[in-house]
């Protein structure tokens, strides 16, 4: 029986495609796992080098199946029901992990039946710089030092946005129960998906950098403004976001819900704010602003929020910003 399937989505990755291989196959582990590239339509040589990798290689281990280009979400979901495993977990194809990553998720989930998926820490790195960040979470005097079972987990996300999609380690009937990432979802699909993931089980997080995130400077001006604009004219209202989540609420919806409302909804709000959307974006934030993050941003959509001509030129201003990005 394979332990662990991962998943790599795989599109014009030929620049780093052999290092994120490698990271997976120096990893010191007992446990047997299998590699799945899933090709999204790639137009360079990343399937080339990934099969001249599997025959350096030798061990049948890797796997690589194709398909059009869909996005990374249809090929995590494709690699989902390839998979062979008791497990699942995905690392882009321009990242990177620590030794450790493997053994310590697996152990993990193991050892905790009650908990359905596992999370590590993720370091990123500017690879233009060099410069280092972690999410909040790593750096706090509190943060428990051993892996442990979340008691809530939608206070604690809210609070912290401590998973990644590629740090994450998933066991595969609940990856394929789920029915997988939302492919409808331009913008925070992951947040949906990992919040959707916890009302099957309990989460756990392993309190260790073992996901190393630099590659997405090599990649960051490759188009990425006409990215962005079809993602932000595609962030729908909160309602459609969260449909699957809410469904799964017996009762009425848990107080710690109401922060994951907040703190998507920020997200989403900005986006059609950036797309021009100005009706539905100031209606979202009378509703939920009161739960938004308070960083910067969600604190100007609230103070902008009361009439239509500052939310108007908060538009402009941010709209300035992001086109001006560098």
């Amino acid at each position: 029986m394979i332990d662990l399937s991962i998943i790599i989505p795989v599109y014009n990755a030929s620049a780093l495609i052999e290092r994120t291989l490698d990271s997976v196959f120096k990893q010191t582990t007992k446990y047997k796992f299998e590699v799945l590239c899933i090709d999204d339509g790639s137009t360079d040589n990343s399937v080339g080098l990934i099969e001249q990798f599997s025959k350096a290689h030798d061990n049948g281990c890797i796997r690589v199946l194709r398909q059009q280009n869909a996005g990374p979400s249809v090929a995590r979901n494709n690699g989902v029901e390839h998979a062979e495993s008791r497990y699942v977990t995905f690392i882009d194809a321009d990242d990177y992990w620590e030794d450790g990553y493997i053994e310590e998720s697996v152990s993990f989930l193991d050892a905790h039946l009650e908990c359905v998926a596992v999370a590590v820490g993720c370091k990123n790195i500017s690879s233009l710089g060099g410069d280092v960040s972690y999410n909040p979470i790593w750096l706090s005097e509190d943060l428990v030092k051993e892996p442990y079972v979340i008691r809530d987990f939608f206070a604690e996300w809210a609070c912290d946005c401590f998973v990644g999609t590629c740090s994450t380690t998933i066991r595969r009937e609940v990856a394929l129960q789920s029915g997988g990432m939302r492919t409808d979802l331009r913008v925070s699909e992951d947040y949906e998906y990992w919040n959707y993931i916890s009302t099957f089980g309990k989460w756990g997080l392993i309190p260790k950098m073992l996901y190393i995130s630099d590659g997405g400077d090599v990649t960051w001006s490759q188009g990425w403004l006409n990215k962005m604009k079809c993602r932000w004219a595609n962030a729908p209202a909160l309602s459609v976001w969260e449909c699957r989540i809410v469904s799964t609420f017996e009762m009425e919806m848990p107080d710690s819900y109401k922060m994951v409302q907040g703190r998507v909804s920020r997200n989403l709000t900005y986006c059609q704010l950036l797309d021009g959307r100005l009706t539905l974006s100031r209606s979202e934030a009378l509703k939920y602003g009161e739960y938004f993050i308070k960083d910067p941003i969600g604190r100007l959509m609230n103070l902008a929020k009361y009439t239509p001509f500052t939310w108007w030129m908060l538009a402009k201003f941010l709209q300035y910003r992001e086109y001006h990005r560098r």
